[in-house]
């Protein structure tokens, strides 16, 4: 959806790349008198969330009716939102609610547009306590107490891997990291490419193997990965784990890996090109997509935790309410709509997420029609290291930085030590 260019004074709308970049806070009210919300995402098209959004849509709308407007604008991929959500920020023109990942939160609270969400989670402790948690919050509180984000949802990310493909290779999931490399050797040998990697947009399903590299490499390996902007890579765990990485992309991954989006990784595992791929269980539903895989490809897929019965654990930044104070109440409710009970379950339901509501237990019919769903929260029980994710620890720039450097990494130009160097000058910029 297109938006109209507001000029007030000397405000104008400023165009970079393929963005048009809007002002049009001063208009708040619409034709029938309700508060009008902007609220771009990129849950469209073939998207998991997409039914999710459109639940939440549907529920919004029908409860806020002549109240609360809002209105959408529909971005392709998640990429090109949080290309266009950085500019927005450095112009203050960031819309009523956002989601905070990629960096995105940080640069919220330095333009001083993000809303601390304390005071509004004190006035309602059900959603506070119960609805969002303990856990969530704590993960999104501030040093000096302020919560200036919400997730709605746990992630816990292991890996998929083919059954059939780890048959006929003789293989098991891996019990450590020489194991792993072992069988995807043997999978290589039967003629298979081991590993789904990507390594454009945030190096999602790459980086996902590479905190659980650095997290199971002992005490100071975990740490590092639950450790908010760390103050160096160039430690022994990462510049080894970065060699193994290095590893991975000379000769277990796809031919496309480099500067591949999450699509090409997901496609390459959905048409069993790639035996393995590291995601979390949103990605369950797509095992049963018609239009994405081959009838009985769900029956076909198994999930294991990592070497060493390592986790990647993680909170999101989640949604960031970033409206000035005349609509800070109606993208409040916008927030909670984007994150209760209610979209919790749709979530489960639609794409095997896992919910933050500490009063939500994994329903029976889930565990019977969705088993993985249940291995993934059963696993939490057991696990010995877990990481976070970089997109959530590291830097913006950090998380740029390693789209930009792994072709190098993976063409021997760069070493994993260089690499370390690279990063470390990537926070620096950050700062």
């Amino acid at each position: 959806m297109v938006r109209k260019i507001c000029i007030a004074g000397l405000a104008a709308a400023l165009v970079v790349g393929m963005a048009a970049l809007v002002s049009c806070s001063n208009k708040s009210a619409a034709g029938d008198g309700s508060i009008v919300l902007n609220y771009p995402h990129y849950w469209v098209g073939a998207h998991l969330n997409k039914p999710v959004w459109d639940s939440i849509y549907k529920r919004f709308n029908e409860k806020n009716a002549g109240k609360i407007t809002i209105k959408t604008e529909e971005l392709p991929s998640d990429q090109s939102y949080t290309e266009k959500m950085r500019v927005l920020a450095a112009s203050k023109e960031l819309p009523d609610v956002i989601d905070g990942k990629d960096g995105l939160k940080a640069l919220a609270i330095a333009n001083g547009q993000a809303v601390d969400l304390r005071p509004f989670l004190d006035r309602d402790p059900d959603f506070r306590d119960k609805v969002i948690g303990p856990a969530a919050l704590a993960a999104n509180t501030e040093a000096d107490g302020k919560i200036y984000s919400v997730v709605a949802g746990t992630q816990v990310i292991g890996y998929y891997y083919n059954k059939e493909m780890f048959a006929k290779a003789g293989i098991q999931p891996a019990r450590t990291w020489d194991e792993w490399f072992s069988n995807c050797d043997k999978l290589k040998a039967i003629g298979v490419y081991p590993l789904a990697l990507m390594t454009g947009e945030n190096s999602w399903t790459t980086n996902l193997i590479l905190s659980a590299m650095i997290a199971s490499r002992g005490e100071a390996g975990q740490t590092f990965m639950n450790t908010k902007f760390p103050k160096t890579y160039q430690t022994p765990e990462v510049i080894a784990a970065l060699g193994d990485i290095q590893k991975c992309l000379q000769k277990y991954t796809t031919p496309d890996a480099l500067g591949a989006m999450y699509a090409n990784a997901a496609n390459n595992f959905l048409i069993e090109q790639a035996a393995i791929i590291s995601n979390g269980p949103w990605m369950i539903a797509d095992f049963s997509n018609r239009d994405k895989t081959d009838p009985g490809f769900e029956n076909k897929v198994g999930w294991s935790m990592f070497p060493g019965e390592g986790l990647v654990t993680s909170y999101a930044e989640g949604y960031m309410l970033c409206s000035p104070p005349e609509r800070q109440e109606a993208g409040w409710t916008l927030l909670v709509a984007l994150s209760d009970r209610d979209r919790q379950l749709d979530e489960l339901h639609l794409t095997g997420a896992l919910p933050t509501a500490v009063d939500l237990e994994i329903p029976a019919d889930v565990r019977q029609k969705t088993p993985l769903v249940a291995e993934h929260a059963d696993a939490v029980g057991s696990v010995k290291y877990h990481g976070d994710t970089f997109s959530v620890i590291s830097q913006s720039s950090v998380v740029d930085a390693f789209a930009r450097y792994y072709p190098e990494l993976a063409a021997g130009t760069l070493s994993p030590a260089q690499m370390a160097v690279r990063l470390d000058e990537a926070a620096a910029r950050a700062q």
